[in-house]
């Protein structure tokens, strides 16, 4: 039981720190602008224009940064798990998948960005599940 909760939030605390880091560096190429607070109501319109004009290669940094966050932390979690590791991948990418949804409600995104996302997020399940199952590990 212990090992299983380990493996959840340590799966997490990959993403995140994945997550966050990626996007910190894509913060550091397509800056936001002066004085714009994402999280300020006031600055709602003036918000949604600076994400309407963002480069596609900032879109596409976004994109990897969630998709390999949740890779890694897919990986970590199944491989800490050891046993059941297809759930905890499975979990680890459907927090993943839900943190995502939660960004296309938030703001807008390019439509091929959510459909990109839509067909990553089993992909990953899918690799990690193909990787843990050659680790050498023989799930219980």
């Amino acid at each position: 039981m212990a090992r299983s909760i380990i493996a959840v939030f340590a799966g997490i605390l990959v993403v995140l720190v994945v997550v966050a880091s990626l996007q910190y560096l894509g913060a550091l190429f397509y800056p936001l602008p002066e004085g714009l607070d994402p999280f300020d109501p006031a600055d709602a319109e003036a918000f949604a224009a600076h994400m309407a004009s963002m480069p596609a290669a900032a879109w596409l940094l976004a994109f990897a940064s969630e998709i390999v966050g949740v890779f890694l932390g897919a990986l970590a979690a199944g491989s800490i798990a050891r046993a059941r590791q297809a759930v905890f991948a499975g979990a680890l990418v459907a927090v993943g998948l839900a943190g995502s949804i939660l960004n296309w409600v938030s703001f807008s995104h390019p439509l091929w960005f959510i459909i990109g996302q839509l067909i990553a997020y089993p992909l990953v399940f899918f690799a990690v599940v193909r990787l843990l199952g050659r680790s050498g590990e023989q799930p219980a």
